[in-house]
């Protein structure tokens, strides 16, 4: 920090996690790097650390960050709270007579750890002076602005000075949508007038990244004998990490009816890492409070937890939780799908077993992108986007263009523009990518073909309706009249409108909600409390399924990771703030092994946006398995599972208890 007067890159006189970066080493090769390391001493006074959330609000508890500004809030004897960074509160109707007045009452508390995207490829960046001034920086990104405006803000550089380039993506979930080693990177070619190389080794990762947050929620939900929600209180308590973040508690309702409402959401600062997106951020960890609080309102009321789902089911008209009115029933067409496919309540299961559903919500994001279509001159078709492929998206983009201009799909090159070949582009995050670059490439594709019939009734000298088919464009109803579209390619070059091409450049796209519904079923061994899963069908309204087998795949891949945070991942902490499995041999991962084949089910119902009607798909498939293995535990030996992951040794203890 003392070589960087003007910069924040490290910290100057308190480290607040383990694993925060205080120095830097260059070095021709990473023995002299490492020895170099071994030289630099650091003197630390060690204080006490705030691990867990909600003893850190306790008026006596220390300072996660001395000095640190925090938000005044009291708590019930109106002591200062500390460490709070953030409050916000969502209050409908009049919870306490609707709880008064309801059948059944049910409220638990329910904890989720840190958990990691634990993606492939660690984070790297290589950046390389310029003659010019200038610096370039390579890196595994799902957004190459993103990248430069957070690398302009760190060196307080100009945004003209840097060039990012993508390069393929090793993995992603969220967890690279933010600068990790870029802005290091750059800073020490422009010091040094060398090409720099920054990789991350694994226990770095976990130690330094942007994990996903954990959270303590308390849960309270009352309900009419016949199953009608009528009233829900909580609390939702946010891991902030050492910086500070968000703190809401929307989602606790997300996907039901219920006309009375208190909901506290904070956000509290603690001695780990800032966190970060992980795939539906915020929205796995409360899709496991709320199902599981409303399979236990089920349960008391002796109610099927599939019939309670569809009695209190937001439905055509209902606002979803980007305030868009629903235009079709998908959350309750999604339900009875994977119900049914599940064989819920056919399903004969033997001893120690049982089934558990699970249902969530999430509206894809919307942002700045663009396509450019080009025609060259053997017929083959080009396409230039901004938009970072991490799911297969340019597969998908191609697709597009091949269906517009019906070419095949083959003859089609998808091409990542850098920061200097196209206009901002946002990142390739919540759920957008298809939704929003597939919208622009659409367009670009529908402005290309009209160039093109254009071009082709000029070609044929006609002032006839002509169309293209086949890869040509010729006269409606004489086939005999017509030009290939390399040809036509080729003979345009110098006319007035230029070469055959379409583009289009847009900021926003209407959201819609997508649901999703998995429905577990596992075995559990009562002696070790081992949990297995036996069966995992994962549903999900998709609003058109523009590449079936890609949107099957994000459908697996998201409930394999649910699957994981519900039954073996999650940070664990000594209480002097040290981290106790930054490692893939303590921090597991499902397997092979551990997993059953995966069925999906394809709900296809159009919204009124997005191409051809499809809706952003890869998020939802993460949020509700953790809440659906939860579900199918207390199915099978009646005992319910609060706290993630849900280990043997959580499941003895809830036997033994």
């Amino acid at each position: 920090a003392a070589d960087l007067p003007n910069l924040d890159l490290f910290p100057r006189d308190e480290v607040c996690f383990q694993g925060q970066k205080v120095a830097m080493v260059a070095a021709e090769d990473p023995d002299l790097a490492e020895d170099a390391l071994a030289l630099i001493r650091v003197r630390y006074e060690v204080l006490q650390a705030v691990v867990d959330p909600i003893a850190g609000m306790a008026a006596d508890a220390p300072e996660a960050r001395l000095g640190a500004p925090t938000r005044d809030c009291r708590d019930e004897q109106g002591r200062p709270r500390r460490n709070v960074v953030g409050y916000s509160e969502l209050v409908e109707g009049d919870v306490a007579r609707a709880l008064a007045e309801a059948d059944v009452v049910v409220e638990s508390e329910y904890r989720i750890p840190y958990f990691h995207q634990t993606y492939l490829e660690t984070s790297c960046a290589t950046a390389r002076p310029e003659t010019n001034g200038r610096v370039t920086v390579w890196t595994s990104t799902q957004g190459t602005f993103a990248i430069r405006d957070q690398v302009a803000g760190a060196l307080h550089i100009p945004h003209g000075r840097i060039r990012v380039i993508g390069t393929q993506v090793g993995g992603a979930f969220g967890g690279r949508n933010d600068v990790v080693l870029a802005c290091y990177a750059a800073l020490m070619a422009l010091r040094t007038g060398r090409p720099v190389k920054a990789v991350m080794k694994r226990d770095e990762e976990f130690l330094d990244s942007s994990p996903a947050p954990g959270c303590v929620v308390r849960l309270k939900t009352g309900a009419r004998s016949d199953g009608t929600l009528t009233a829900l209180e909580g609390r939702i308590v946010w891991e902030a990490g050492w910086a500070g973040g968000a703190d809401g508690p929307e989602r606790l309702r997300a996907l039901y009816r219920v006309p009375n409402l208190r909901l506290e959401g904070y956000g509290v600062r603690t001695n780990k890492p800032t966190p970060g997106a992980y795939r539906a951020p915020g929205a796995i960890q409360t899709a496991f409070a709320r199902e599981s609080n409303l399979d236990q309102v089920a349960a008391a009321l002796g109610m099927d937890p599939v019939e309670l789902r569809l009695r209190n089911a937001l439905g055509p008209g209902d606002l979803s939780l980007a305030g868009k009115p629903l235009e079709r029933d998908w959350l309750r067409e999604t339900i009875r799908r994977t119900a049914e496919a599940a064989g819920w309540g056919k399903r004969r299961l033997g001893p120690h077993q049982g089934m558990g559903i699970a249902c969530a919500e999430w509206t894809n994001w919307s942002g700045p992108t663009n396509a450019a279509v080009t025609v060259a001159e053997d017929g083959s078709v080009s396409l230039l986007t901004g938009q970072v492929d991490i799911t297969g998206l340019h597969t998908v983009l191609a697709q597009i263009v091949s269906e517009e201009l019906g070419v095949p799909v083959e003859k089609v090159r998808v091409s990542l523009g850098d920061t200097d070949m196209v206009p901002y582009t946002v990142v390739s995050a919540g759920s957008l990518a298809a939704y929003t670059a597939g919208t622009a490439v659409r367009e670009a594709a529908c402005r290309a073909r009209e160039r093109i019939l254009r071009a082709g009734a000029e070609f044929l000298q006609t002032e006839e309706e002509v169309e293209l088919v086949q890869q040509q464009v010729r006269v409606k109803g004489d086939p005999s009249r017509a030009v290939g579209l390399a040809a036509l390619a080729a003979s345009v070059h110098w006319k007035p409108e230029g070469p055959l091409s379409g583009h289009r450049v847009l900021g926003w796209v209407p959201p819609h909600p997508s649901f999703s519904v998995h429905v577990a079923t596992v075995e559990v061994d009562p002696e070790t409390g081992r949990v297995r899963l036996l069966d995992l069908v994962a549903g999900q309204d998709v609003g058109r399924a523009l590449n079936p087998t890609l949107v099957e795949g994000q459908l697996q891949g998201g409930a394999a990771q649910s699957v994981g945070l519900g039954m073996m991942e999650g940070y664990r902490y000594g209480e002097d703030g040290r981290l106790l499995n930054p490692n893939l041999l303590d921090y597991a991962i499902p397997t092979a092994m551990d997993l059953p084949a995966i069925r999906t089910v394809l709900v296809e119902e159009p919204c009124s946006d997005g191409p051809y009607g499809a809706k952003g798909v890869g998020e939802p498939p993460i949020i509700p398995g953790a809440a659906a293995v939860a579900n199918a535990v207390h199915a099978a030996i009646g005992v319910r599972i609060t706290e993630l992951p849900i280990t043997p040794e959580r499941v003895l203890a809830a036997l033994g208890d």
